[in-house]
């Protein structure tokens, strides 16, 4: 199956933690990042997830926000640090690519976002995630 989606992570399971509607699920990136999806618990129960099991997680670069500020709290479960290596300029938006320990993170943001933050290739950033953003998949 193909989809639009450009993040789609391979992730291991690392823990489940079912509610009365909702699950939060834990799932460990080759390089030893954790990210968390929330998800129905019905949708949990129909994917059979379990620790260890693998997964794919998958998001939208929309829905990625890029932070070059570290002293700010967020809400936002999913803070994943990586590298900035590639910035596609286009008219409006650009498409930043971040390298978190081998796994890259897409993120779509504003041509003016990229100039206020002065961002380059080499930058060290943060890829915000909400939990409710991604979608979990399983072969």
């Amino acid at each position: 199956m193909s989809l639009s989606a450009r993040n789609q992570l391979s992730v291991e399971i690392s823990e489940v933690r079912t509610g009365a509607v909702n699950s939060l699920i834990a799932g460990k990136l080759a390089g030893g990042e954790v990210l968390k999806a929330t998800i129905t618990v019905d949708s949990e129960k129909a994917l059979d997830l379990k620790v260890g099991k693998k997964a794919i997680f998958l998001f939208k670069a929309s829905s990625v926000i890029v932070s070059k500020d570290d002293s700010i709290k967020l809400s936002a479960t999913n803070q994943i640090k990586g590298v900035v290596s590639e910035i596609k300029d286009g008219a409006v938006n650009a498409e930043v690519i971040i390298d978190a320990n081998g796994s890259k993170i897409s993120a779509i943001i504003t041509r003016e976002s990229v100039q206020n933050l002065a961002l380059k290739v080499g930058d060290k950033v943060t890829a915000i995630i909400k939990a409710t953003q991604i979608i979990v998949g399983v072969k």
